[in-house]
């Protein structure tokens, strides 16, 4: 999902585990929603993302927030991938 009013990147912790990316719990956010205000579990730096048109391809370096996995009423793992343009 892009959000364009986000002003970070997020993933949730199972979505970069299983993408295999190395999380930096040293590198801590404060994220403020809403409605809400947490802490992320750390960072990963430099996650390609390649966006497309059809026509045209780009791929960018991002940072991402590293937030827990949330659960659903049956305890299976809700995915998250936030976009932010920012």
């Amino acid at each position: 999902m892009i959000d364009s009013g986000s002003d970070s990147s997020i993933v949730s912790e199972n979505v970069a585990k299983h993408l295999g990316l190395k999380i930096d719990k040293k590198k801590i956010h404060r994220l403020n929603g809403v409605a809400s205000k947490s802490h992320s579990l750390g960072t990963v730096d430099s996650v390609p993302v390649t966006i497309e048109d059809g026509e045209n391809r780009d791929t960018i370096p991002d940072e991402f927030s590293v937030v827990p996995t949330e659960y659903d009423d049956n305890g299976k793992e809700l995915s998250l991938f936030i976009l932010g343009t920012q």
